[in-house]
């Protein structure tokens, strides 16, 4: 791993140590406590279910066949 990496990272979590401290709507650990305190109803209303608002995960959008199917015949060259 490069050097510039590990320094990224490693201040990337002072950063968010830091927004998480001051209650920054920045922070990612703050949204998510926010988020898991939300009833089923507001979950509901922005397309959260309470499983992925636990985890704080989305799980993966299903792949519209009609798309996949163009992509595959553009890098065929058919189109």
């Amino acid at each position: 791993m490069p050097m510039v990496s590990s320094k990224t990272w490693v201040f990337d979590m002072f950063r968010e140590i830091g927004l998480y401290l001051v209650a920054s709507p920045r922070s990612r650990f703050w949204q998510l406590q926010q988020l898991r305190e939300l009833d089923a109803e507001r979950l509901a209303d922005i397309g959260v279910t309470a499983g992925e608002a636990q985890f704080g995960k989305r799980k993966a959008a299903p792949r519209d066949n009609t798309v996949v199917r163009h992509a595959e015949a553009a890098r065929a060259g058919a189109m």
